[in-house]
């Protein structure tokens, strides 16, 4: 693919495939006003087809030029038109560069690459290099109420935040939580959500070092803990169930499911001794 840096018209740009979900105009027109003093730093990236020029990276600055008045736009032409694969893969990458699209519609991006090619969540990181942990990350918040969601991708809920929220099944409590966290600092929340819930009344008061349950099937599972009590093996086992579901949406497989998993406990560990 010969790549040819040229102007182009402003009128004759299309942009058919904007990952962004909502283009802040305010912004948009910065960009424009910063374009039209300055000259334009970035290019956008796309390919010539017939009299249009398909753009398939460089919306903000679209928009920007057409907000001031701009005639042209200075563009990277791909000299043909990139698979959606590829068009796919190319918007992340210049995301992961840049950090320009909203957490929730750079997940959205990554969820379209998984299913597009049919590919491990590792596949998709060595793809865009990142690390898996992130790619995982950065899905979870799909699974997020819609409310929620809306939150974060307006900036009105930090994304470190939001992840923590998904570690809680219920969503009528994760759209609670996010009402705390949109008034606590990172930290003070943190503090809040780790808070053990109260003990169940009714439970009876035997705790185990260790509990072994054989399932149906010939399978068993094993819990090791401080006095494990009833409450805390529903709690460990809702949680696990959480965690493998995230797993496989992100197409995992269980040996690095468990490497992440055992990663993550050494580092709660870790920080816990700090």
């Amino acid at each position: 693919m010969t790549a040819l840096l040229k102007n182009v018209l402003v009128s004759s740009c299309v942009y058919p495939s904007q990952p962004r979900s909502k283009l802040d105009p305010e912004y948009c027109r910065r960009l424009g006003e910063s374009m039209r003093l300055h000259g334009q730093k970035v290019p956008v990236i796309g390919y010539t087809d017939g009299t249009r020029f398909v753009i398939c990276d460089g919306g903000c600055r679209l928009e920007g030029a057409r907000l001031v008045g701009l005639p042209e736009v200075l563009a990277l032409d791909l000299g043909k038109e990139p698979t959606r694969s590829e068009l796919l893969l190319t918007q992340a990458s210049i995301d992961q560069h840049r950090q320009n699209l909203p957490p929730i519609d750079r997940a959205n991006l990554f969820r379209t690459i998984l299913d597009e090619n049919r590919w491990t969540a590792r596949q998709l990181a060595e793809s865009v290099r990142v690390s898996e942990a992130q790619i995982s990350r950065t899905l979870a918040l799909l699974g997020l109420p819609p409310e929620v969601q809306r939150l974060v991708n307006e900036g009105e809920l930090d994304a470190s935040k939001a992840y923590l929220i998904t570690q809680e099944p219920d969503p009528a409590k994760q759209i609670e939580l996010a009402g705390v966290a949109r008034t606590t600092s990172r930290a003070e929340f943190e503090e809040h959500f780790r808070k053990p819930a109260p003990a169940l009344a009714s439970a009876p008061a035997v705790r185990l070092a260790r509990v072994k349950l054989a399932l149906p099937g010939g399978a068993a599972v094993s819990i090791s803990g401080a006095e494990l009590a009833m409450e805390d093996v529903v709690q460990i086992l809702a949680d696990t169930l959480k965690e493998a579901r995230k797993a496989t949406e992100a197409r995992f497989d269980v040996k690095t499911w468990q490497r992440m998993m055992a990663d993550r406990s050494k580092a709660r560990a870790e920080g816990d001794r700090v």
